[in-house]
């Protein structure tokens, strides 16, 4: 595939998109997928994908003539596949509807790319991702730095502004600069509540100012609290840290 491994073939693509749905709990890679020489009047397009119409379901097609170029970076490569598929999940979820935007590389598709580690510019320009090495080819060929997400449960949950996989990153360490590691939580993390007792991070959504946590209680009881009404327990001990917000 490329400079790293040779010709792209559709069962690559088709692999890259299996990986990506792992991550989204969709079904993007049973869809037809087309490899051809060259797309666009001026062979300028690398990829695109065909949304479904009536009855009959989309498709993706991609340009051998910029995946099998040597000189198309590998991870760029892999950023076109995610384009396209995110271009998949606005059509299969609807999320033009749900956010009020018909363009088609609006706010609805921009907040599918940015959920999916995915350069939101509308064109091609190079510039998203570091040169490849095998790792980090690897690692994006299986969707590794990307986070399971089901977007409408987001959406559902938190609203339509949602930040981001490299905003949130950048937020969670303004937030520790802010507060200490100790009151910035991540999904999985053990935590205790003055009132509501122990539970479990399941899923969090960092601000300027603070972050949000979604928590089950040991009780069964589902909120959203802020990371300053609860503490981390580490190896069942309640740290309670002197925050150093002012």
């Amino acid at each position: 595939m490329s400079r790293l491994y040779g010709k792209w073939r559709v069962e690559d693509f088709r692999e890259v998109i299996r990986g990506l749905d792992e991550k989204t709990g969709m079904n993007g890679a049973s869809l037809s997928i087309c490899a051809v020489k060259a797309m666009g009047k001026n062979g300028n397009t690398l990829g695109s994908y065909r949304p479904r119409k009536d009855a009959s379901w989309g498709y993706f097609s991609f340009s051998l003539m910029y995946f099998d170029d040597n000189k198309f970076d590998d991870l760029d490569a892999i950023d076109v596949i995610r384009h396209e598929y995110c271009h998949y999940l606005v059509d299969a979820l609807g999320l033009n509807e749900v956010f009020h935007d018909q363009s088609v590389h609006g706010i609805a598709w921009k907040t599918a790319c940015g959920l999916l580690n995915t350069d939101q510019s509308a064109t091609y320009h190079g510039c998203f991702y570091p040169r490849a090495t095998d790792d980090s080819f690897m690692n994006a060929y299986v969707s590794d730095d990307i986070q399971p997400v089901n977007i409408l449960e987001q959406i559902d949950r938190w609203g339509l502004n949602l930040p981001s996989i490299k905003r949130r990153k950048r937020l969670e360490k303004s937030l520790i600069r802010k507060y200490t590691k100790l009151r910035v939580f991540k999904a999985g993390d053990s935590v205790f509540h003055d009132k509501l007792g122990y539970g479990k991070v399941l899923d969090t959504f960092p601000s300027d100012k603070k972050q949000l946590l979604y928590v089950e209680f040991e009780q069964g009881d589902v909120r959203i609290v802020q990371n300053r009404k609860v503490y981390k327990v580490i190896n069942g001990d309640v740290k309670r840290p002197v925050s150093k917000a002012v």
